[in-house]
């Protein structure tokens, strides 16, 4: 009996903790009809740095500012995001690995080199209900 209440328990639990949550994503300096916006989720750590994309898709650009309704489990979470000025499907880049394209991610100011998943993850729950990705041009 003792083993069936627990079982049970951790059931609920696991379940409690997969709870989904409406938010709304919003791209800001988009070049508008300026090629698509691609858009990549990591979950993890493990996931950024293995590029195992949680989750992915594009948005066609009709605005300087695109605004999207997601619905992902509570979590940390990294969005990565670049608009494809040449419609190649890549994030060009130069030489050296500088982007060519707009591009962004969570928490970053395009002022300094990108970092690691700590450095660019963001919390999504319930009290969470807005992320704003700023696209910058080096």
């Amino acid at each position: 009996m003792k083993i069936i209440f627990t079982s049970i328990l951790m059931l609920l639990l696991s379940i409690g903790s997969m709870a989904q949550v409406n938010f709304k994503l919003e791209i800001a300096g988009v070049e508008k009809n300026g090629g698509k916006v691609y858009v990549s989720v990591f979950n993890s750590e493990q996931s950024y740095n293995n590029r195992a994309v949680f989750k992915s898709f594009t948005l066609d650009p009709n605005a300087t500012s695109i605004n999207t309704l997601l619905k992902l489990p509570e979590g940390e979470y990294l969005f990565s995001i670049y608009q494809d000025s040449n419609n190649n499907g890549i994030l060009d880049t130069n030489l050296v690995g500088i982007p060519k394209e707009k591009f962004g991610f969570t928490n970053y100011d395009g002022k300094r080199v990108p970092g690691n998943f700590k450095r660019h993850k963001i919390l999504i729950n319930k009290n969470k209900s807005e992320v704003v990705v700023n696209l910058y041009k080096i």
